[in-house]
């Protein structure tokens, strides 16, 4: 086990990253340049930290759009029986979920502005260049379960050049270092940091971004694919506690501690599960 004094440090240096810093790092590109081949495991965190406010959201993700275009993205997002394959029979669809601060946010301006398209892919509203947009989150059955709860996001473009065209500006958002930490709303995000992107869709990009959330660090990781006119978001995301990962730590190193879950831990980041991204994938195709 590690001692009290290292989990500290590592503590710290995580909400440092994600609270206070801007990470900048190497990018990921488009098919053939870096990516990781769909390589993804699941986080052993547990999706625990604030509860989310459905506040109004409904099971359409927050999207009042009667739209054909919205129609025809509800059709194609993940549903219940779209988990039956083994590696999801842990897993079940919820309403998408998110809190106020993040409601409240829709459609605010970013500073600087480049970077918004980084927070566009994890809210549950259509962006401005968008049409219409449908999303879900697909969630472990029981809380205990290590898994990780996923948002995923269909957003649909009046073309494949309008789709490709709002993945490179997510791309480029995620490499520049203006964008490390930035605010939208009433959001500031921070750690912003490119990460190998899975060979899915027509291209693909992903990145890493976190966010607070009263006592909690927020971590995302995200996944947004490409499949002709639409983009498909996948945002896995945890809550991690700096100052109770200390203290249970301590707790331990003193005889005390239990067999219960604890406050996740500062290197189980998220991941994006990958027989998510399939199921979604085969049912967007």
């Amino acid at each position: 086990m590690k001692s009290a004094v290292s989990r500290v440090v590592a503590a710290v240096s995580v909400a440092a990253a994600l609270g206070l810093t801007a990470a900048c790092g190497g990018g990921d590109g488009d098919k053939g340049d870096g990516r990781d081949g769909g390589k993804s495991s699941t986080s052993q965190a547990k999706p625990k930290g604030p509860g989310g406010g459905s506040d109004g959201a409904g099971a359409d993700g927050g999207s009042a759009d009667r739209s054909p275009e919205a129609k025809k993205l509800k059709a194609k997002v993940l549903a219940a029986d779209d988990l039956k394959r083994p590696a999801l029979k842990r897993y079940e669809v919820t309403p998408r979920e998110r809190s106020k601060l993040e409601a409240a946010s829709d459609g605010a301006a970013a500073t600087p502005a480049a970077c918004r398209p980084l927070s566009d892919m994890t809210a549950a509203a259509t962006p401005p260049k968008a049409q219409a947009h449908a999303g879900r989150t697909v969630a472990p059955k029981r809380v205990r379960d290590d898994l990780v709860a996923t948002d995923v996001e269909l957003f649909a473009y009046d073309s494949q050049n309008s789709a490709r065209k709002a993945l490179r500006e997510v791309r480029a958002a995620a490499k520049a270092k203006e964008c490390g930490a930035f605010r939208a709303g009433g959001v500031r995000y921070s750690g912003v940091t490119p990460e190998s992107a899975p060979d899915k869709g027509d291209e693909s990009v992903a990145y890493r971004i976190g966010s607070r959330e009263e006592q909690f660090v927020k971590r995302h990781a995200v996944v947004v694919v490409r499949d002709g006119s639409t983009l498909v978001s996948f945002v896995a995301r945890n809550y991690y506690d700096p100052e109770a990962v200390a203290g249970e730590e301590e707790s331990r190193e003193g005889g005390g501690g239990s067999d219960l879950p604890g406050p996740d831990k500062a290197d189980e980041a998220p991941e994006v599960p990958a027989a998510v991204v399939d199921a979604q994938l085969d049912k967007v195709g």
